[in-house]
């Protein structure tokens, strides 16, 4: 007997992009909540902090399966020549949304999903989520058609899945402006309360962050793993090959010579009381040195008295230890140099 019954519909598949943000978690919650098999993705940007873990925790509450995506130096790249320019301090939003949407869409191909989804509302941030925004990014990013915004999505045009029947559209939402106060109904509803605060931002809107990146991308990195350290301790530039990080704690003592270059040097007070610091850069000359030293001393309890002694060694070598006398510094000479 011949077996005429349809064959089964294979199950919808789609990437979302969670951020560990309410939004994300939320659009994350609707499309599984159709009936979809949503595959969470996180992009890891190497100054992050906590959003990494909260992603995680999401996803891992909402059983749905989870990727975490390096940034690399196509990122990097990006951030120095945004297309459509900078937000407030060196957040290119718009670029970095397209991106971000493009890598997504090259793993929806790779995994073979129907659509990416992402936890935007229209009309919240002023620069990457307004309509003509939304739209070029959706353009610029090669998912016209493929780009599903649930908590929106009725205030704009049905996305291919919808027209397709893929995903109910009278299931989605009609968000839009900066109010937060339905999304926090609907996370009490859905008993969601492990999320990040919407004040939690991109680090690149930060000034003094964001001048780092400056300096970073004007004078160049080696690798990028160094821009990590932009987000620790006190950052001076001594020359265009030159620039020293000097920690404030015992924690960013120990983080910023755990990320060192190899070819970086360290220096610390002979006994060891006082900030370490991390000086960037090539083969220093004996001037550079100084300066470094004088810049440790600035920032002790011996700031005020005659020039001490600093050890110092290659970052790859700690064995090779030598001394430097530090070269006495003005604050104007500080001020100078304070990126």
């Amino acid at each position: 007997m011949t077996d005429t019954s349809s064959p089964l519909k294979p199950q919808t598949k789609a990437v979302g992009l969670i951020s560990g943000g309410l939004d994300s978690v939320l659009a994350a919650k609707i499309v599984s909540d159709l009936g979809v098999d949503v595959y969470g993705l996180y992009f890891s940007m190497p100054w992050g902090c906590c959003d990494k873990d909260k992603a995680t925790q999401a996803a891992q509450a909402l059983g749905i399966k989870f990727m975490i995506m390096q940034l690399n130096e196509r990122y990097l790249e990006m951030i120095k020549n945004p297309k459509f320019g900078y937000g407030t301090a060196l957040n290119p939003c718009v670029d970095c949304r397209i991106h971000m949407f493009s890598r997504a869409k090259e793993y929806m191909q790779e995994i073979g999903a129907d659509f990416v989804f992402t936890g935007e509302v229209l009309g919240q941030r002023p620069m990457s989520q307004m309509r003509h925004s939304m739209a070029s990014i959706e353009k610029h990013s090669g998912l016209e058609g493929r780009l599903l915004r649930p908590l929106c999505a009725l205030h704009l045009e049905p996305t291919i899945a919808e027209q397709q029947n893929l995903i109910d559209r009278t299931k989605l939402l009609d968000l839009s402006g900066r109010s937060r106060k339905e999304q926090l109904d609907l996370a009490k509803r859905y008993d969601i309360h492990d999320f990040l605060p919407p004040a939690g931002g991109c680090l690149l809107t930060d000034d003094n962050f964001a001048k780092r990146m400056s300096d970073t991308l004007k004078f160049g990195y080696r690798t990028f793993r160094e821009t990590i350290s932009l987000k620790w301790g006190r950052h001076f530039r001594l020359s265009s090959e030159f620039k020293i990080i000097l920690g404030r704690d015992e924690s960013e003592n120990k983080s910023i010579k755990a990320y060192a270059h190899e070819d970086d040097h360290i220096l610390e007070l002979g006994n060891r009381l006082g900030p370490t610091s991390v000086l960037k850069g090539n083969n220093p000359d004996p001037e550079t040195l100084m300066t470094a030293a004088g810049l440790m001393q600035y920032f002790s309890k011996y700031r005020n008295e005659p020039a001490i002694e600093v050890d110092y060694w290659p970052a790859k070598q700690a064995s090779l230890v030598n001394r430097i006398q530090a070269k006495l510094l003005t604050e104007e000479q500080v001020m100078s140099m304070k990126i």
